[in-house]
């Protein structure tokens, strides 16, 4: 029990400096269900394998989340599909409704192919401070196809909605927000998860792939209706750990620079 009490003290303080003090309640109960999905892993080994291999943490106390609770009800109702008979909409939204009935009685993999591929070829590529001169927004979808331009989570967030409305259930997707490694970026790419596997749609890539493809990318949480997670991974048997410290003010789409033996230092960047 000490392990674990030690691995649950480092989780807390990691937390603690990311979102401010919390209860303590909040921190015991995340963990109190990790632990129960630890007991349950050889009856249901999928059940504890998450999303780049880590472990989802159920958490409401995220950096995004009065973001993702104000853009959500658009994602559900998916307000685009109404650009097929509205010739308001800019073409790229009547294009994309005409997709969304094309698609709708395709295989799976088709679908996440086609709703990939489409989103990233209709809307360009602007970071939040050059679209909106502030540091993180997240967009509605008929926001994101009437500027027709967006950052990593706007892509994420439009096809979420495409392939709700396509016939994929809103319950297996998820917005995960992420660390890229290999650009120093902060990132965010939309996640669905099967009994195979989690595919992932990234506006980097037109080629949908498994997360397992992507060894470089670290999961910090995700976000899928009305739940979250943080996301860690296991250490010895007995607890979850945070794969990494989260700065507060994360933003996908903008970069940080590692400090020296010292994590994530607060030194921004901006690329796509």
């Amino acid at each position: 029990m000490a392990a674990a009490g030690d691995s649950l003290a480092r989780l807390k303080l990691r937390w603690n400096a990311a979102v401010g003090e919390l209860p303590a309640g909040k921190i015991h109960a995340a963990a109190s269900s990790t632990m129960e999905m630890r007991r349950k892993k050889l009856k249901n080994p999928a059940s504890a394998t998450g999303v780049f291999g880590s472990v989802a943490i159920p958490f409401k106390a995220l950096p995004s989340a009065a973001s993702w609770q104000r853009v959500y009800p658009s994602i559900e109702r998916a307000e685009f599909a109404k650009c097929a008979d509205d010739r308001d909409c800019a073409p790229r939204g009547i294009a994309l409704s005409h997709l969304v009935q094309e698609i709708k009685a395709k295989p799976f993999l088709q679908k996440l192919d086609a709703i990939n591929r489409a989103v990233n070829r209709s809307v360009t590529y602007m970071s939040d401070r050059a679209n909106y001169r502030r540091l993180d927004v997240w967009a509605t979808p008929m926001q994101i196809i009437d500027r027709g331009r967006g950052d990593c989570e706007d892509y994420a967030i439009l096809k979420m909605a495409a392939l709700n409305a396509a016939g994929v259930p809103l319950t297996s997707m998820s917005v995960v927000v992420l660390q890229d490694q290999s650009r120093s970026l902060f990132h965010a790419v939309l996640a669905v998860s099967t009994t195979k596997g989690h595919y992932i749609l990234d506006n980097l890539h037109d080629r949908v792939m498994k997360d397992t493809a992507l060894p470089n990318y670290l999961p910090l949480y995700s976000l899928s209706g009305q739940r979250s997670w943080i996301h860690g991974k296991e250490r010895d048997d007995s607890m979850v750990a945070a794969l990494a410290p989260l700065p507060r003010d994360v933003a996908p789409g903008e970069g940080f620079k590692a400090a020296s033996g010292h994590g994530i230092a607060n030194q921004r960047t901006t690329a796509n």
